[in-house]
């Protein structure tokens, strides 16, 4: 975590955030303990931050320079435990889930970052993915998507967010267009994965190739330099941020991932200073477990009824202008075998200020 994040960006305490008769009231978390740092003394790899609320006074851990912003800490770290203590490199994750059962926690984790380092950053890696919908003639992964957030830098802003960044080519995308990005996702190990890319550093991930047997994929180094980054683990639907933060905010895939799309509509729109502008895509692809049945948005055209209530302001802050929209590919590989395929609704909308 940058040392300086705290003041470049309120961090909001989760725990103790409430909507009273005189508002909405919100306390911001500082600095607390450094146990660890970069060499440059830049960034806190390892320490606290603290509730500035004296009847709260929460303290939240950073690990691995990530701060784990969540007011239940101990339901994280007892789903996601694997995560916490990763060994990154293949061949080891190879010997740990060979033996073991296909809804072991760490053969769940090294298979969801397969999935997404393919998708992300395939098209970067070596050897490219296989499978089916792979080679040439096929846009890999998301490659399509990325390149319309990338797009954006032609209008640059002050900050940014990306709500559900995963492994992080968003972040990557948006980086170029603003002066500070920051990045929120509830999945640990994939901001692991993302802190090492987004910083320079070689990386070699873990493909599956069929059932638990993976190959050895690698990444080259990226250029670290660009403007400041922030990663944080954090809720989607009740991220650590103060509202009207951020003049472009982006939810990728994100409608159809979380319990409620209407609820996630009302956070981005929260973020969303006036006058800046929000980045959707969905391929609305929903699935019972994953998003309530009360919460799905439209029927059989939820791409109309999207466009309608932003541009109507439903039970939003404000009404939206729909600046562009398109159709865009979003290519999952699961395996050698096997592979998902996606048209994913894109739009971007402005806020009325």
């Amino acid at each position: 975590m940058l040392v300086e994040l705290p003041n470049l960006v309120p961090l909001v305490c989760p725990a103790c955030r409430q909507l009273t008769e005189r508002g909405r009231e919100l306390w911001t978390l500082a600095l607390a303990e450094v146990y660890a740092e970069a060499p440059d003394g830049r960034e806190v790899l390892e320490g606290s931050l603290l509730c500035g609320n004296g009847a709260c006074q929460r303290r939240y851990p950073i690990l691995d320079g990530i701060p784990i912003l969540v007011p239940h800490l101990s339901e994280l770290f007892a789903s996601q435990a694997a995560a916490m203590a990763m060994p990154l490199h293949p061949e080891t994750l190879g010997l740990l889930v060979g033996q073991g059962t296909d809804d072991a926690p760490l053969a769940r984790l090294l298979e969801h970052l397969s999935i997404y380092l393919d998708a992300h950053w395939g098209d970067r890696s070596r050897p490219a993915p296989d499978g089916p919908g792979s080679g040439p003639g096929h846009a890999p992964g998301g490659a399509s998507l990325f390149s319309a957030v990338a797009a954006r830098a032609e209008r640059p802003v002050r900050r940014a967010v990306e709500l559900g960044c995963s492994v992080g080519r968003g972040l990557l995308s948006l980086r170029e267009g603003a002066e500070l990005t920051v990045g929120i996702d509830l999945h640990f190990g994939a901001l692991r994965v993302a802190r090492r890319i987004l910083g320079g550093e070689p990386l070699s991930y873990a493909r599956r190739k069929v059932g638990r047997h993976y190959e050895t994929a690698y990444l080259p180094p990226l250029d670290p330099a660009g403007s400041p980054l922030a990663l944080i683990c954090g809720d989607a639907l009740d991220p650590p941020l103060a509202p009207h933060g951020f003049e472009r905010v982006v939810a990728l895939n994100m409608l159809d991932s979380v319990r409620s799309p209407p609820q996630l509509l009302s956070v981005v729109d929260g973020l969303c200073a006036p006058g800046g502008e929000l980045l959707l895509a969905s391929p609305y692809s929903w699935q019972s477990g994953v998003v309530e049945e009360s919460g799905r948005i439209g029927g059989a055209a939820p791409e109309a009824a999207l466009r309608q209530l932003l541009e109507l302001g439903s039970g939003l802050e404000a009404p939206y202008a729909i600046e562009s929209e398109q159709e865009l590919p979003w290519h999952l590989r699961r395996d050698a075998r096997s592979a998902h395929s996606y048209l994913v609704h894109t739009l971007r909308a402005r806020k009325s200020g």
